[in-house]
């Protein structure tokens, strides 16, 4: 097994600090004590806390994308209604299960207040981001006859707007989370049977 760089344990380090105490209360001392090295060691890596939160964003940026694709780089195209909700689920089950993802969001819901950089974050994955590539995706799907022909953008913000209430109810209620992606699952196939074209 690979051996994590101090570098990206500094990173795991800060997140799972900012996901419970909040940025404020993540001392670089107590990032330094969760990783083993005294706190001025951090500066060999990172110029200071705004250093690390910037690369932490980076990261989970670039771990979105690998997973979700985005508005310059699509995952892909559904080529059935049936691959379209198989896909929507995976994503969703995903980022509600991952742990680095879910630290983020919890991270995130916290600052959002605080910061303009996370108010700007949290509306990307809460909506207008999930919007923007699914409006997408749905503009394809109506060019291949699977979904009827509407405004595409509104289709989309259809689609997402409940599913990130859902996610919420999982990650602030753990127990839930079944429950919710079974709620999920529904609305989905509601979404299809609404505006799918089955082929015959």
């Amino acid at each position: 097994m690979e051996k994590i760089k101090t570098k990206d344990k500094i990173l795991l380090a800060a997140l799972d600090l900012f996901s419970e105490r909040g940025y404020d209360e993540a001392s670089i001392d107590l990032i330094a004590e969760a990783v083993g090295i005294k706190g001025p060691s951090i500066y060999a890596h990172y110029k200071g806390k705004e250093d690390i939160l910037n690369s932490l964003i980076v990261m989970m940026e670039q771990r979105y994308d690998e997973n979700f694709g985005n508005i310059f780089n699509l995952d892909k195209i559904p080529e059935s209604l049936d691959e379209f909700k198989e896909d929507c689920l995976s994503h969703i089950e995903f980022t509600m299960r991952d742990t680095q993802i879910k630290k983020v969001r919890r991270f995130c819901i916290k600052e959002q207040y605080r910061d303009e950089k996370i108010a700007a974050l949290t509306s990307k994955h809460q909506l207008t981001g999930n919007q923007e590539i699914y409006a997408l995706i749905l503009e394809k799907m109506m060019e291949k006859k699977l979904i009827r022909r509407f405004d595409s953008r509104l289709l989309a913000l259809e689609l997402v707007s409940p599913v990130t209430l859902m996610l919420g109810v999982a990650d602030r209620e753990p127990h839930r989370t079944n429950e919710m992606l079974t709620q999920i699952d529904a609305h989905l196939a509601h979404f299809i049977k609404v505006y799918g074209i089955e082929k015959e």
